[in-house]
């Protein structure tokens, strides 16, 4: 299945909420905006970027973090770098394992879970990575407009996360570089990467993380900026929904189920460190037609809502029987919505308990912006809103079903160390009309691999996308004691649009 370019699939018919503006644009005009040039702020920016420069100098200074204190909430108060508390309640782990997971007993069931080492079930292993907390924009008071680029992600597997584990999250370092042209542009681009750890209640730190972006940024002369701008006024991007829904035919869902068939999920068989090569490619996964995306939810890695795939009711003949079909979109829909997109349980409603003092909140997801400032935020809700035809996918999205696809390979035996996704490449920018410049922070995937080289993330995940999920080992060792491998993974469309790209690394299990 590698490389495969052209997949048909069937795309689920979309769960209509708001519809936002989303193909809305600022002022075209370059000539409304003033020319910025890379350390030289404007007046509109020299206080808060002061304060920003300020804010990072103080996380750099602040030496290593009393652990004992976080936990024990003894911290002086305004301590840098120290967001919020969270507890990971049953309900939402099972939830999201079940919404993304469903046929692995090691992450639905305790007595599965025991059996291979663990106290229980455990969350996905970016359960409680939450950009928006570690990903804090350029100060959005700095700026009338933004264009967000280069999303590069990544989150290393400490330990497990269990149920009524409570959480803290710290950014431990960040850093930016100005990438404005040196003779001047009405965009100011920075390339921005934090670095943080993630603990538990009894002083473990569970993840560590790297959460990168690039934010291009104009301001207006004086006199042209909207009196009260919305979001339509400050986000700009790519057109991504010029890209059309495919139309899938009865001939689609044949291709798609032998596909569905030839996973094969490995399950309780091992998968032994000596038996994987170099250049293997793990069985093609596929989930969705996707109908809606998940939301972000402070202060979680992992967002609330979302569809979950349709395999099981495709495969089966009683459950596909209820299921109606359009012939003109090649759509399928459940009676019961449930189905597709699990309602959250309960708990998820007021999932973080924040505390305030020592917040360092507030921030970017996905290519989005959350902010306190009211007359200059960007709301990251606005983003993935479900519009009418298609609506962008958050960041994790991705993620999570590369997660699924490695579960599919390994085997319960198998653990996740360390996963790292990116979205939105500045080359999938540049051939919509919107160039941004590299950033020095992230790192790319696909390039590496051969069989890839001119491949490259060419588009943004939509919902009645699905996610085609393929990998490729590329590196086997010996680190510490664990047996580990190294794989490249992307997601592509039906189409062959590749919509992300990411590396894993995996530890199994030796003879």
């Amino acid at each position: 299945m590698l490389l495969k370019t052209k997949l048909a699939l069937a795309a689920i018919v979309c769960c209509c909420l708001n519809t936002p503006t989303l193909l809305a644009q600022p002022s075209p005009d370059p000539q409304d905006y003033i020319t910025l040039y890379p350390g030289v702020y404007s007046e509109k920016e020299q206080e808060p970027v002061a304060a920003y420069i300020a804010e990072i100098n103080a996380i750099k200074t602040r030496g290593p973090l009393d652990v004992d204190a976080l936990v024990n909430g003894t911290l002086p108060e305004g301590t840098p770098g120290v967001g919020p508390s969270i507890k990971a309640t049953r309900e939402w782990i099972e939830y999201n394992n079940a919404k993304y997971d469903p046929e692995n007993d090691l992450l639905n069931r305790d007595k599965v879970a025991k059996k291979y080492g663990y106290d229980t079930i455990f969350a996905f292993p970016a359960f409680a990575a939450h950009d928006d907390t570690f990903m804090k924009p350029w100060p959005p008071q700095a700026r009338d407009t933004l264009l967000v680029s280069d999303l590069n992600h990544e989150v290393e597997v400490l330990a497990p996360i269990y149920p009524g584990d409570t959480l803290y999250l710290v950014a431990d370092d960040r850093d930016f570089v100005d990438l404005t042209p040196e003779g001047g542009s009405i965009y100011r681009h920075i390339a921005i990467q934090t670095k943080g750890s993630i603990y538990n209640q009894h002083g473990v730190k569970v993840n560590s993380v790297v959460f990168r972006v690039t934010e291009s940024l104009k301001v207006y002369k004086d006199g042209l900026a909207p009196e009260n701008p919305g979001f339509p006024d400050i986000w700009e991007a790519p057109n991504w929904l010029e890209r059309p829904a495919h139309v899938y035919t009865e001939s689609d869902w044949e291709t798609i189920t032998s596909i569905w068939k030839a996973e094969k999920p490995r399950g309780k068989k091992p998968l032994f460190w000596r038996d994987v090569n170099i250049g293997d490619q793990p069985n093609t996964t596929l989930d969705g037609p996707i109908a809606q995306s998940v939301a972000p939810t402070p202060h979680w890695g992992m967002g609330s809502g979302g569809s979950k795939t349709l395999k099981s009711e495709i495969m089966s003949r009683k459950r596909a029987k209820q299921l109606t079909f359009d012939k003109i979109t090649g759509l399928y829909k459940p009676s019961d919505i449930e189905v597709l997109i699990p309602t959250p349980p309960s708990a998820l409603e007021e999932p973080g308990q924040v505390e305030p003092e020592q917040a360092d909140v507030a921030a970017i997801d996905t290519a989005e912006i959350h902010t306190d400032d009211e007359s200059s935020a960007v709301d990251t809700q606005d983003i993935h809103k479900d519009s009418e035809s298609r609506s962008p996918l958050i960041n994790y999205m991705g993620r999570e079903y590369a997660i699924r696809h490695l579960y599919n390979w390994m085997g319960y035996a198998g653990k996740i160390k360390t996963i790292k996704w990116s979205i939105m490449d500045p080359e999938g920018h540049a051939v919509r009309g919107k160039n941004v410049p590299v950033s020095p922070f992230v790192n790319r995937y696909l390039n590496k691999l051969p069989e890839m080289k001119d491949k490259y993330v060419n588009t943004h995940g939509l919902t009645r996308d699905v996610a085609i999920v393929q990998s490729m080992v590329v590196n086997k060792y010996v680190q510490n004691d664990e047996f580990r491998v190294d794989l490249i993974w992307w997601v592509e469309t039906v189409d062959g649009d590749i919509w992300q790209e990411g590396f894993a690394s995996v530890a199994l299990p030796e003879k």
